[in-house]
């Protein structure tokens, strides 16, 4: 099984720093100032929004339940928002120009489940979330990060449960209703006593929850990615998944059924540092006592790709790989292709 390079994106004339998708679309963020929304069958851009000052677009989500017809984009310290439904190929001018500048400059977006809230981390660690809607402001979160806040994620199934972690090497755990920290990992005090990490430490670069809500997958700066209890934080595995830092992950259900083996496993594409994109069968293993015990990850593929990733997304079955070049690669994994690990598209 191995990844399959089956085109390229072409549009930006920057790096393409981030990605989103939702249902069929996809959008991705440029060092060139703006959005582009993308026909991905196809292969071509089909709409262009233009970021103001064009400024690089370092976070996009796309908007779903009653926000379905937005954008939301991040560039600089502002947050803001276009409505998919005005006319034309090219949007100039958000229709929400700001929803609250941030402390420092955005890091990271996500939207909760009915797509009314959008979290919102910075450079300073702070984390807040806005409410799309303007009817009710949602609490301020009662502590911030020590150092970049890097990721965001909310709970499936779960309200403004959320959680957010940075290069603090710190995961927190939200209760967005009444903004508390209900759990903290630090994960750099979990390493031996004769072990340092002063090269590559343990920094949280993307956090993904499994469809579930049970767990959720954490790509760590010393390359390896672990699978934690979404409540607890207990570790359930935990693999040296890169040779340079891990950048990001993301649970692909959808590819469930081209996994070798079968058995329930749940696939998990990883990103990093040392251009390289795998995919990890994730299986449950049953405790002495049939109660769930921790998980295994199985390397299952993985493609050697041509420049270090920033972002990978998931649309149409192919996985969307945004990278310091100004192109999107798109990859398909190919259970009937041999040799993991063997290609070499670089």
């Amino acid at each position: 099984m191995a990844w399959q390079l089956v085109g390229e994106l072409q549009g930006h004339t920057g790096a393409v720093n981030c990605l989103a998708a939702e249902v069929d679309v996809l959008a991705s963020g440029g060092e060139d100032g703006s959005v582009r929304l993308w026909d991905v069958a196809a292969g071509r851009s089909t709409r262009a929004l233009l970021s103001p000052g064009k400024r690089p677009v370092n976070a996009v989500c796309i908007g779903r339940g009653g926000c379905e017809h937005f954008l939301i984009a991040a560039a600089g310290r502002e947050v803001f928002a276009y409505d998919l439904r005005a006319p034309g190929m090219v949007l100039r001018e958000p229709a929400v120009p700001s929803m609250g500048r941030a402390r420092e400059e955005v890091s990271t977006l996500a939207l909760d489940a009915s797509g009314r809230f959008v979290s919102i981390g910075d450079d300073s660690g702070e984390v807040r979330l806005v409410d799309l809607d303007g009817e009710d402001q949602p609490p301020e979160l009662q502590a911030s990060h020590g150092s970049i806040c890097s990721c965001v994620a909310f709970r499936p199934a779960a309200g403004l449960e959320m959680l957010s972690a940075g290069m603090d090497a710190c995961i927190v755990r939200w209760d967005g209703t009444t903004g508390a920290a209900v759990r903290s990992w630090n994960l750099a005090t979990q390493l031996g006593a004769d072990e340092t990490q002063l090269v590559n430490p343990r920094h949280v670069h993307s956090l993904a929850y499994a469809p579930g809500g049970d767990c959720f997958a954490a790509a760590l700066g010393d390359g390896s990615v672990e699978i934690r209890g979404s409540s607890e934080g207990e570790l359930l595995a935990a693999e040296e998944a890169h040779r340079a830092a891990a950048s990001h992950v993301l649970f692909v259900p959808s590819l469930a059924h081209l996994l070798p083996g079968g058995g329930g496993a749940m696939p998990l594409i990883s990103a990093g540092d040392d251009c390289e994109l795998r995919v990890w069968a994730v299986r449950a293993e049953a405790a002495a006592d049939g109660t769930r015990g921790r998980m295994s990850m199985t390397a299952a593929g993985s493609v050697s790709l041509r420049e270090k990733p920033n972002w990978i997304a998931l649309c149409q079955g192919v996985a969307c790989v945004a990278d310091t070049s100004e192109h999107v690669s798109l990859y398909r994994l190919d259970p009937l292709a041999a040799g993991m690990g063997q290609m070499d598209l670089g």
